[in-house]
């Protein structure tokens, strides 16, 4: 059972807002004092400690070390009391030697935990940490991270090498491995780290919070959240929806300073946030205008409940709209393509079909060398339009030279007549006419009337001329 005893600062608080979550686990490691649901805005000490061994063993790591370092804050820290380092170490040696005494050696797996430890005193707000819970000073009227406690982790450690990226850090395959954690019978007991300040505005949130709570959340999800317009119960609520799915034990104080009463002597007081080696801000300097900008735009999760930005992104929206491209494209040029090479090839096999047919139904010279002449200039023309289509510009092409042939067809039907009324003068000007040969019962064909014999003498009629059916020339021209 914790004691707990009123410890009146120069710091007004708003009532606490926790989260002590299971996730996806069997049972829940993490321990949070004041324990859940028991903080008051009178309470000015708060830990968490995410508790490691698996079963029965993480769980008493972390309830060990906040009992010990509530028990010796309460019984050694009053209104007047300014806290140390000393102070704290000699709470931390405590804790080690409450957590020797708990380990029997008889699991193969040893125990440990991590700790975040916030004290707000009177010579400012005392801060602490081991491992990769973490703590957050936020300013959200500025949008601004003031402190970030660094990982005692191994990809941070690689991030400081610079052999990662900060993002890479997120995603890297060793992740989970910590560099620093509360364990009972070490000989080298690990140090925390530690910071004290004194710049603290009213409407600051400090957030304290094991790893779990960023198992998908980012920088920008916190300040989006803590520097809305939102109630703290309402950002509470947004911060347990954003940890929903999460696997891990998550665990988390939300704490906003109402006010501060400043008094004689506080500029001489420790004040080393902005220069501490363990904010992360110093180490990334360009941290806090990623977060401003993402919070400008909106990206992040407390632009609405977490299940709808889930849906948002479903992969169904990507369906819909690559349906409504290939639909566009299909309708706007396939289609269209399409019927303009149906009509251009329906229009070249009939100019084919005419072409054979004067080759073959008709014996004058003269129609079948421009049928001859007008197959060769299509054969030309599709050769040429299938060179240009191969570079890209086929369909220009082939309506040029389907103009080009629609010019010159009129201008060689004329001087076809012409040459063929020229041809037709000597003879006789009365209409043709048709005959039926008298034997094989095949076509007749046409004759005209011989020519008068250019002398008086009496010689054999010339054999007559074959017939010149003007109305099928004409037909077959037109």
């Amino acid at each position: 059972m914790l004691l707990k005893k009123r410890v009146y600062m120069k710091f007004r608080l708003a009532q606490p807002q926790f989260i002590h979550e299971i996730g996806k686990r069997n049972n829940q490691e993490d321990t949070l004092f004041p324990s859940a649901g028991q903080a008051t805005a009178d309470d000015r000490l708060f830990i968490v400690c995410d508790g490691m061994g698996g079963h029965e063993h993480g769980e008493v790591a972390s309830r060990i070390v906040c009992e010990t370092f509530s028990s010796y804050v309460l019984e050694h820290v009053g209104p007047d009391t300014v806290f140390t380092d000393d102070m704290f170490n000699e709470a931390l040696q405590l804790a080690y030697a409450e957590l020797d005494k708990a380990d029997t050696g008889t699991s193969n797996k040893k125990m440990g935990t991590t700790l975040t430890f916030l004290l707000f005193h009177k010579g400012g707000c005392f801060m602490a940490h081991i491992g990769d819970s973490r703590i957050y000073h936020v300013r959200p009227d500025e949008n601004r991270f003031l402190y970030m406690s660094r990982d005692h982790s191994l990809v941070f450690e690689l991030f400081r090498s610079g052999e990662i990226s900060y993002d890479e850090m997120k995603t890297h395959p060793k992740k989970n491995i910590i560099t620093r954690a509360m364990m009972p019978g070490e000989d080298n007991r690990v140090a925390a780290e530690t910071v004290n300040t004194t710049d603290i505005q009213p409407g600051d949130y400090f957030y304290l919070c094991s790893d779990g709570m960023l198992e998908q959340s980012e920088e920008s999800d916190i300040m989006g959240i803590l520097s809305s317009e939102n109630t703290d119960e309402a950002k509470q609520q947004r911060l347990i929806s954003a940890t929903l799915d999460n696997k891990d034990n998550h665990t988390a104080y939300i704490l906003r300073v109402e006010a501060v009463e400043a008094e004689p002597g506080d500029s001489d007081q420790r004040n080393d946030e902005s220069t501490s080696r363990s904010n992360v801000v110093n180490y990334l300097p360009e941290l806090n205008k990623v977060v401003v900008t993402k919070v400008a735009t909106g990206d992040f999760v407390s632009d609405g409940p977490v299940e709808e930005k889930v849906k948002k992104k479903f992969p169904w929206v990507k369906i819909m709209l690559l349906l409504i491209a290939v639909s566009a494209f299909t309708l706007f040029y396939y289609i269209p393509k399409q019927r303009e090479e149906a009509v251009l090839n329906w229009e070249k096999n009939q100019e084919k079909s005419t072409i054979k047919d004067t080759l073959t139904n008709y014996n004058n010279p003269d129609e079948r060398s421009y049928a001859q002449e007008k197959r060769d200039s299509i054969e030309a023309a599709q050769k040429k339009a299938a060179e240009a289509k191969k570079s890209g510009s086929g369909s220009s092409v082939r309506s040029t030279d389907r103009g080009s042939q629609k010019q010159n067809r009129p201008k060689q039907n004329t001087e076809q007549r012409r040459e063929k009324k020229r041809d037709s003068k000597p003879r006789d000007p009365q209409p043709v006419e048709r005959k039926e040969s008298s034997g094989g019962g095949g076509a007749s064909q046409p004759s005209a009337a011989p020519a008068p014999a250019p002398t008086p003498a009496p010689q054999t009629a010339a054999p007559a001329a074959p017939p010149v059916q003007q109305g099928a020339i004409d037909e077959s021209f037109q």
